[in-house]
């Protein structure tokens, strides 16, 4: 049995949602998806022993993010690039997921990490100062949420969690268009498919199997969040 999410909250995740579609709002904002992303490509090599270089964050919107694997073993190196280059796309789905399921779980501690985690690996390896100004942004409002918890940050949290969600799969909608289109554009399936010799959409529709059987096998606790947004939704209107 689920609850309906407070109205408030609801409010906040709908404006959330529907950021990505304003203009140049939507643009600017966006920056924000963008250092999920990054970060997303950055951390996930770790693990296996790669580093992280540098990333670039940039005010159309776009970033870039070096990684190094050379201390990768061989063996594995094929599995850690594919892994890497997922990572990007998936980044601000997920973070979004968590933080949008931390607030209607009333977790404090969920975003703080969300947050944390990435503003805080931003700011170590961001290069350029449009990039560190925007980072820094992004960690104010992640000690904000931290250090001042209020009904003020849930909201906020709420409606970052929404954009994150909505702007991602936006994102993933605008890549198929383009792979559909044959527009010559530069994502991170055309980069693999030029180091890699596959072509680009096989990487994606490999990219969206791979997220959706995450989303499978995440089914319950994602079901119960859906459910909660959509008996706040009819209780507000």
């Amino acid at each position: 049995m689920t609850t309906a999410a407070p109205p408030l909250v609801v409010v906040a995740l709908l404006v959330g949602a529907v950021l990505p579609f304003v203009p140049f709002v939507g643009r600017v904002a966006r920056i924000a998806a963008t250092i999920a992303h990054e970060v997303g490509h950055a951390v996930v090599v770790v693990p296996f022993g790669g580093r992280i270089q540098r990333i670039e964050l940039h005010p159309d919107g776009s970033g870039e993010a070096w990684v190094h694997l050379g201390r990768v073993p061989g063996a594995i190196r094929w599995l850690v690039r594919i892994v890497n280059l997922y990572a990007g796309y998936s980044a601000p789905l997920w973070a979004g997921v968590l933080l949008v399921t931390g607030v209607l779980h009333g977790s404090r501690w969920v975003p703080v990490v969300v947050l944390g985690v990435v503003g805080l690996v931003a700011l170590a390896f961001v290069r350029n100062w449009f990039g560190i100004l925007v980072v820094l942004g992004f960690d104010a409002l992640a000690l904000w949420v931290a250090l001042r918890p209020s009904e003020t940050t849930v909201l906020v949290v709420a409606a970052v969690g929404a954009f994150f969600v909505v702007d991602g799969l936006r994102s993933v909608v605008q890549v198929a268009r383009w792979l559909a289109t044959g527009a010559r554009v530069q994502t991170d399936f055309h980069i693999a498919a030029a180091e890699m010799r596959v072509p680009a959409t096989a990487w994606f529709v490999l990219f969206v199997a791979v997220n959706a059987a995450a989303v499978w096998l995440a089914r319950g606790p994602l079901l119960e969040v859906w459910a909660t947004v959509s008996d706040g939704v009819r209780a507000l209107f």
